[in-house]
């Protein structure tokens, strides 16, 4: 197991390649590791706190219950990383790429994930509260039990994805693609859903009390639309691609696709 004045010494000297290393307990906060390849590196119980990282390469590397707040993450290939456990509380995390990454009930509140590439990723019960993942790609992520409120997903891509249960209330998801998403039993209460495309997506039971859904596309969803009954419509397109600017008291009650 490689000691942190090791590790340290070696970067200061020019060397980049920590591959396969394994670190445990070792505090790195403020640290400067920018550009450092870590590819399936075992970093448990870590203390990363501020640490420099932009560019660092962790793919398939396990850094769980490691504490990353506030760290610089910019641009890092974190592709495929264990990081159950793990605090990135406003952490940046812009541009990188997550595709596949495990960040199964960590704290990313307020972290910055602007542009990520976050394609299947494994986000369950995971705390995302006023997090920016503006136009960020949530391609057939699993969002489930996951907390997002207040979160910024404008522009974000987020079809193809799960998010049963899901809390996103108040959360701004203007223009966001949430085509055949499922957000069944999901809260969305004051949520900003204005020139969303939710086409085919799975709403049963979601929650829409005073949610804004202007010019959303909720074409051939299933969606129980009395629960519409206390949301923004204007300009909306319901399930059956009627186009309506507020909820008639007498319509059917849910339209299956």
């Amino acid at each position: 197991m490689m000691q942190v004045a090791e590790l340290l010494e070696r970067y200061a000297a020019g060397e980049r390649d920590f591959c396969d290393i394994e670190l445990k307990n070792a505090d790195l906060s403020q640290q400067n590791l920018s550009g450092a390849t870590f590819t399936k590196a075992k970093l448990s119980h870590m203390n990363l706190e501020g640490a420099y990282l932009f560019g660092v390469n962790f793919k398939h590397s396990y850094i769980e219950d490691t504490n990353l707040a506030g760290a610089q993450l910019c641009g890092a290939n974190l592709w495929g990383v264990n990081f159950q456990g793990s605090v990135l509380a406003e952490a940046n995390l812009s541009d990188a790429y997550l595709r596949g990454t495990y960040l199964l009930k960590a704290d990313l509140s307020r972290v910055n994930l602007q542009r990520a590439n976050l394609q299947r990723s494994y986000l369950w019960g995971t705390t995302l509260n006023h997090a920016d993942l503006r136009d960020a790609n949530l391609t057939g992520a699993n969002l489930d039990s996951a907390t997002l409120m207040f979160a910024d997903l404008s522009e974000a891509n987020c079809q193809d994805s799960s998010m049963k249960g899901a809390n996103l209330s108040g959360a701004c998801l203007i223009g966001a693609c949430l085509d055949r998403v499922n957000l069944s039993h999901a809260n969305l209460s004051m949520a900003e859903l204005s020139e969303a495309c939710m086409k085919f997506a799975q709403l049963t039971d979601a929650i829409f009390q005073q949610a804004n859904l202007s010019s959303t596309n909720l074409a051939y969803a299933q969606v129980d639309l009395e629960k519409l009954q206390t949301a923004t419509l204007s300009k909306t397109i319901l399930p059956d691609q009627q186009v309506v600017n507020n909820m008639p008291q007498t319509m059917a009650v849910s339209i299956q696709h």
